[in-house]
């Protein structure tokens, strides 16, 4: 969820941009017959990119700092280290099907948020709608322990059950998480801010690899649970997009959109397409970051 504040922040500060009479004019000239712009495309290998696609590779450098920035984080703007992810104590609640469990698990790490591949980022200057689409090759979830109370209820008609403890490391990979959807926004005629209208994200989900142990000691029970979380999540997932989304839409644009109030666009969109002023694509990313030692190592 805070990466998705990130991208929100990202791309409507880049939509900002459409306003002032020369940014405009500049845009339109990038823009092609339907308005379109790539704001993030990967030259081919041995291809040359064209001089008139230069934003291209000022946003790969512009996305590539945040990457490298996510090792700090943002904490004025209240966004934690992200690369990796850091909670000491978190309770997990999940109840589907036959599964209902609480959770409290220690220490836990989300690591490859950093790590994306932007398949499309695309402005368009005429409908004022940002489309984007990442994928994360492997997000790998760990966590030093964890205490659970589960109920399999799956004969609760007949009146029996089954309900254990268990306690034990947690090893949980999301496979090629993709993220995509699309973003509108509204910019003043005049003066003020831009705001974020709507945002609609699909999230999709190809596979999950758990191996987690403790569940009624490590045997045969112990790697059927497994299974059976992994086709949970990739089915949880894959089949609410609707609810994910709104849930999404509701907890990040009224952020997003209070972050962007009162704030002058133009000063940082001149900061964003100045950032890569002296530079060229290849020279090395620097950002104002000295990440800390990992605290559990």
């Amino acid at each position: 969820m805070r990466f998705l504040v990130v991208l929100a922040c990202l791309v409507a500060v880049c939509a900002a941009g459409t306003l002032p009479n020369e940014v405009e004019q500049r845009l339109l000239e990038l823009a092609d017959q339907n308005g379109d712009i790539d704001l993030f495309a990967e030259p081919q290998e041995g291809v040359e990119v064209a001089p008139q696609f230069i934003v291209s590779w000022q946003a790969r450098r512009f996305i590539r700092k945040l990457q490298k920035q996510m090792e700090c984080g943002w904490p004025q703007y209240g966004i934690p280290v992200l690369a990796p992810l850091r909670v000491n104590e978190l309770d997990l609640d999940f109840k589907k099907g036959i599964f209902e469990t609480l959770n409290h698990v220690f220490r836990l790490k989300i690591a490859g948020l950093d790590d994306f591949k932007i398949q499309k980022f695309k402005l368009n200057v005429i409908t004022s709608k940002v489309t984007f689409d990442f994928l994360f090759k492997n997000i790998d979830t760990t966590a030093q322990k964890y205490n659970t109370d589960t109920l399999i209820d799956a004969l609760r008609q007949l009146g029996l059950s089954v309900e254990y403890e268990g306690s034990g490391e947690l090893l949980f990979d999301l496979v090629n998480l993709r993220i995509a959807g699309t973003l509108k926004y509204k910019l003043p005629m005049l003066w003020g801010s831009a705001k974020i209208t709507s945002l609609k994200t699909t999230i999709s989900l190809e596979s999950v690899t758990s191996d987690i142990t403790g569940f009624m000691g490590n045997g045969k029970i112990n790697r059927a649970i497994n299974s059976q979380l992994e086709n949970i999540v990739v089915k949880a997932i894959n089949g609410n997009q609707d609810t994910i989304s709104e849930t999404i839409e509701n907890a990040i644009v009224p952020r997003v959109n209070k972050m962007l109030k009162g704030k002058d666009f133009w000063t940082i969109v001149d900061l964003i397409l100045s950032s890569s002023d002296g530079e060229s694509e290849d020279d090395p990313i620097v950002v104002d970051c000295d990440p800390s030692a990992d605290p559990w190592a």
